[in-house]
């Protein structure tokens, strides 16, 4: 949990407009917006894949053991 906190200290607190007019760049909004945006890309990207991997997992599993053995025995033929 205390992460979690951290995160979104980093976020509010660090990245915000108020702490680019402490720094005296006023106008510097969009960097903040950019950063969320990316942020919760970043979230969602993780989120889906890990969906993707749960439900199709097993099957990507078996078909790398199935593609390595194919290539090792490829190998041992030559």
């Amino acid at each position: 949990m205390n992460r979690v906190i951290t995160i979104w200290l980093v976020l509010f607190l660090g990245l915000s407009y108020q702490a680019f007019t402490k720094a005296g760049r006023a106008d510097d909004e969009l960097e903040f917006v950019w950063a969320i945006v990316g942020f919760i890309l970043l979230v969602g990207g993780f989120i889906a894949g890990i969906d993707y991997l749960i439900k199709n997992g097993k099957d990507l599993f078996c078909r790398l053991k199935a593609f390595l053995k194919k290539k090792i025995l490829t190998l041992r033929n030559y």
